[in-house]
Order: structure tokens, then sequence, then C-alpha cells
């Protein structure tokens, strides 16, 4: 008997020892690890958009994400989607209550899309230095990593429309998008032209243009400059 409580006693050590090296709140279901309010120091989710057209999230349906904090916690499987004009994590929990994770806690967000043409995988994440007015607090979306990591800013604003015709004032969300390249510690905004790419990758620069040529880059071209950049990391 005694050898059988000493038996317990040990597995339940493990088990919160275990508990505590994965530092997230374990649920079961398909939600996994699940936020809460007073796990994030949100704030409850009130909708101030209502009257404006359009939509001021990347997607505007809930999603099922990772989240990575700040803090080094990482939740699975979490309804999310992203504020792109507040930059900030909305979630809702397996209960259906809705919040807002609390500015600069959320440092890595996965997003998984499943569509008709099959799952797509979106990854935002904060904490680059400062650059054309986006703080460190800003997402960017992130395209490849390595010595260069390629990131798109998607930033929305509201904008107030007039109809001539009728005379009638609407609100909008607008959309604006810039590439940028993070290497070396800072953050340089893309010029689509074969000088800033030759610039900033001078380091491996007879490869590099080497690559250009035999694959007649189009700098305009987004996916033709990721395998650039993915070349680029792989020297």
């Amino acid at each position: 008997m005694k050898k059988q409580l000493l038996l317990f006693v040990f597995l339940m050590s493990l088990v919160e020892i275990m508990s505590a090296q994965d530092n997230t709140i374990n649920t079961t279901g398909k939600f996994g690890s699940q936020i809460f309010l007073s796990d994030v120091y949100g704030r409850a989710f009130e909708n101030k958009y209502g009257d404006i057209n359009g939509s001021a999230y990347f997607l505007p349906e809930y999603k099922f994400s990772t989240i990575f904090l700040s803090d080094g916690r990482k939740y699975y499987n979490v309804k999310a989607k992203l504020n792109l004009v507040e930059h900030e994590v909305v979630f809702k929990s397996s209960s259906g209550e809705e919040g807002f994770i609390g500015k600069g806690m959320v440092s890595i967000i996965s997003i998984v899309d499943s569509t008709k043409q099959g799952v797509k995988n979106y990854t935002f994440q904060s904490g680059f230095p400062k650059i054309d007015n986006q703080t460190s607090l800003y997402f960017y979306q992130v395209y490849t990593t390595g010595k260069a990591t390629l990131l798109k800013s998607i930033n929305k604003s509201i904008e107030e429309r007039l109809n001539e015709l009728s005379g009638e004032k609407s609100k909008e969300f607008m959309v604006r998008e810039n590439g940028y390249i993070y290497i070396g510690g800072e953050m340089k905004r893309i010029k689509k032209e074969k000088e800033f790419f030759m610039n900033i990758l001078a380091d491996q620069a007879a490869a590099v243009n080497q690559y250009m040529t035999t694959n007649k880059i189009n700098f305009k071209n987004e996916d033709q400059v990721l395998k650039l950049i993915e070349f680029y990391n792989s020297l």
C-alpha cells in the first residue's frame, strides 16, 4: 500500500512538472489550448466598425490559429483574427467569449485558412524595428526567414467617401501594402529594381547577379522576389 501511495505521489508530481513546462491551458477536443481574458490581460470585444464598409481584419472570419505570446507561451488551434487597423489579435474561446489580446503581447500569429483551392497558411510577426511610422507593435506578413527575412506590411485605415450624385457620405476601409526586407538587424523598404537587391545582398553579389540574369527576375513579381530571397538564404 505504501509503495502504491509513493507511486501515485510521484506520478502527480511528474504531471505538475510537465504542465509547468508546457505553460499552456490544455483542453480536450478540437480547440486544443485555449486563451481566456485573464491569461492575456485582454479586454472584452466590442464592434467599433459596424457602420464601415469592408473589414478591419486580414481575414474577416475567425480562423484556427497558433498564437505565440512575447513571454514564450504558445496556444494552439485558437479561433482568432488579426485587426490590421489596430494591429492587435481578437480571439474567441471555446465558450464563445470574444476578446482582444493586450497590444504587444502577441509576437507571432499563424493563421490556417481552408479554401476550395486547399489549405493556406499565413504567418504574421511583430517586434521588428520602427520604419515608415510603423512601430514594433505592427504585424508584418512573413514570406521567408533567414539571413534576409521577406515581409509585407498590410495596413488598413478608415476613410470617408462622398457620393457626388447623392451627397451621401460613407466610410470604408482602405488597404495599403508595402514590401520590406529585414537584414543585418535593419528594416529596408523594397524598391522594385535590380540595384536595390544588389546593394542589400552585396555579400553574395556574384551569385545573386548570376541568379537574377539566369532567371530574368521581374522585381515587380512577388513570387520571383520570394524565390530570389530564398536563393540568397540558401547560400
